[in-house]
């Protein structure tokens, strides 16, 4: 690799930035059970039950508007029922968190926790809105 005199700005690189968008300890996770059908407010809290609310929603208004997963309202139930879906974009992403799941246990961890396998990101059809 050739040295150079180039400056670098991280805020325009690519991998900075997507990184950025699944920063966070919950929002791998997220996609991960939406993608698992786990697609419900109260279903996501159920899974992480130390997520508060407040977080929770945050990341989930965060990952909308990225454009990762898409909220569908449906309005002729009382109380209206939210389903979030993942979106093309969230679909491939997540074979890039798979990839990083597995550097990770490799390099990091010991133990890995069993829900989050390398196959059980991509094992399942795809099933997303655009």
């Amino acid at each position: 690799m050739e040295i150079t005199n180039q400056h670098y700005d991280a805020g325009i690189c690519p991998v900075s930035k997507t990184i950025a968008l699944i920063s966070g300890k919950w929002k791998p996770v997220i996609l991960y059970l939406i993608r698992q059908d786990i697609n419900r407010f109260g279903l996501l809290q159920e899974k992480m039950p130390r997520i508060s609310k407040k977080i929770l929603t945050g990341h989930l208004r965060e990952l909308e508007k990225h454009g990762l997963i898409s909220r569908e309202v449906i309005v002729s139930k009382h109380p209206q029922i939210v389903i979030y879906h993942l979106t093309g974009s969230g679909i491939s992403l997540l074979g890039l968190t798979a990839q990083i799941f597995q550097w990770g246990n490799e390099n990091l961890c010991q133990n890995t926790i069993p829900i989050l396998n390398t196959l059980a990101f991509t094992a399942r059809s795809p099933k997303f809105t655009t």
